[in-house]
């Protein structure tokens, strides 16, 4: 009876609330799956030359922070970068 008033009454005024075009969705508007996952088909997995380049990097930021050229608040943000550091 909700649905058919127009999608009043509870979430009826809300963007994504019921009589509102949201069918096979959930209450947060994204696309329902009946296998339970919340993805909608965006998920990338990393492709191994993107995860040859992440240690890439981070052997870079290591090898920075141990040379100890740098100043201390390039030192901080190096440990902030390898999670070293709060």
């Amino acid at each position: 009876q909700i649905m058919q008033a127009g999608g009043r009454g509870r979430g009826g005024n809300q963007p994504g609330g019921p009589g509102q075009g949201t069918a096979g969705r959930d209450p947060l508007g994204r696309q329902a799956n009946q296998l339970g996952e919340e993805t909608d088909g965006m998920v990338k997995v990393p492709d191994e030359i993107d995860i040859q380049r992440a240690r890439e990097i981070l052997e870079a930021i290591r090898k920075r922070l141990s040379d100890g050229n740098g100043g201390m608040i390039e030192r901080n943000y190096l440990e902030r970068l390898l999670d070293l550091k709060p």
